[in-house]
């Protein structure tokens, strides 16, 4: 992986303990297909003290986010959305560029070569570009790529400035900005790009293909505990699923038991 490319998750205490969602997180790096050397790699942003002890226990690269962790942030209190914003800021500002993923997102296969480095911006949403009636439908793969540029780090300063002028103005995901805020992007001349849908999938999916899946999300779900106990099923399928290509062979379609308890 590239110097000066990063990849960023976030939890807080309820996604990071032992056994949780984190811990899972952690493990599909561990046994994916060319993942595990990103591990290095990976910075966790604990959203909470407690998320962040227990970081420190089982990664060596944690962040605490908080106000008075953030430059732009100091003196203030800001919300939660803002202090994600500003970390976006600051990370595009010291001339990083990041892969985030959320935690409940599995890596199978490592997807940063799939990446469009042409353009600023890559996103795993499977949307009609403009489709505003879409984006209830939308399928968000937890997953995008931005390169620090003048550009991107003007992008996420207009967030912070819409949530401080509309205050109850919605959090959207980047995949849900590109359908609603297109205009946006045009005159930001912010290009972006999808990633390849065959590329990523989630619980809401039927039929993901093993040969082509490269990120899967714990999406369709309620809960924690659902999460965490579908995760489980998946890695364990996964696991036995490249044992056995790499013994026999490619063979017989794969069958994954998950999801089992989250079904929307």
């Amino acid at each position: 992986m590239e110097d000066m490319k990063v990849i960023v998750t976030m939890v807080g205490q309820e996604w990071a303990s032992p056994g949780s969602i984190l811990d899972l997180f952690l493990e599909s790096f561990r046994n994916g297909m060319g993942t595990k050397p990103l591990l290095n790699h990976l910075l966790i942003v604990a959203l909470d003290n407690k998320a962040f002890e227990y970081c420190k226990s089982v990664h060596p690269h944690c962040f605490y986010l908080s106000n008075s962790s953030i430059r732009h942030a100091r003196n203030k209190q800001l919300s939660l959305p803002l202090l994600k914003n500003n970390f976006w800021i600051e990370v595009t500002e010291l001339g990083y560029s990041f892969v985030y993923t959320d935690a409940d997102v599995m890596w199978l296969r490592n997807p940063i070569p799939q990446v469009d480095g042409l353009k600023p911006i890559t996103v795993a949403c499977d949307v009609h570009p403009g489709d505003l009636q879409s984006i209830n439908n939308i399928m968000d793969g937890g997953f995008f790529y931005v390169r620090s540029n003048r550009v991107t780090s003007k992008y996420f300063k207009y967030r912070e400035l819409r949530r401080i002028l509309y205050t109850n103005s919605q959090d959207r995901s980047l995949c849900e900005e590109t359908v609603v805020n297109g205009e946006l992007f045009k005159t930001l001349e912010l290009r972006f790009t999808y990633m390849e849908r065959n590329l990523y999938g989630g619980f809401c999916q039927q039929n993901i293909n093993t040969s082509t899946i490269h990120t899967l999300r714990a999406n369709c779900c309620d809960d924690t505990e659902s999460k965490v106990h579908d995760l489980k099923l998946l890695l364990e399928d996964w696991k036995n699923f490249t044992k056995k290509i790499s013994m026999e062979g490619w063979s017989s379609p794969f069958t994954w038991r998950a999801p089992s308890k989250c079904k929307g």
